[in-house]
């Protein structure tokens, strides 16, 4: 039997939250902006419902770069979105930079806090790829991180060595 693909995943708990919120921030907009737009008068129901609906819209953008899962097979990157349920790949050789998340808007005091909570300062990692792609990779919502970099750093070795060779 082959060995599983490393991957980190999503935790259960943080996929059931997300959608929730995401139902939650979909929904209720758009049936307030519907009772709106039968009860109120025009002048008014037009404007609310036009604001539900880019609140919706800059949800649901905000939202689309989330991901489930994210897994290295080989010489691939592979991702589901969590919004938009779609499968992504990219090959690792066109990963281009991997940055730590920071978390700049925050005090000092609320770092402080969010270390503690999270016992370490690392809070994941932004994965940057050839065409702008981004992957945020988060400490405290994805389990296997560490070892899906282990992973992905001997990848990335092996696949820049095998590029010194062919080159």
């Amino acid at each position: 039997m082959s060995e599983p693909l490393p991957r980190v995943r999503l935790g259960p708990a943080f996929v059931v939250v997300a959608m929730g919120c995401m139902t939650v921030f979909f929904a209720v907009p758009l049936v307030v902006a519907v009772v709106v737009l039968i009860l109120a008068p025009p002048k008014i129901s037009v404007w609310v419902a036009l604001a539900a609906v880019a609140f919706v819209a800059v949800i649901g953008y905000t939202m689309s770069s989330s991901v489930q899962w994210v897994e290295l097979d080989g010489g691939v990157i592979r991702w589901r979105g969590l919004l938009t349920r779609r499968v992504r790949e990219k090959p690792v050789g066109e990963l281009v930079d991997a940055l730590p998340l920071h978390s700049n808007l925050m005090g000092p005091l609320e770092n402080a806090i969010l270390d503690a909570m999270m016992k370490t300062s690392n809070r994941g990692y932004e994965l940057r790829f050839r065409d702008g792609t981004k992957l945020g990779l988060v400490r405290g919502d994805m389990a296997g991180l560490d070892e899906f970099l282990d992973a992905l750093a001997r990848e990335l070795a092996r696949t820049r060595e095998e590029d010194a060779t062919a080159g």
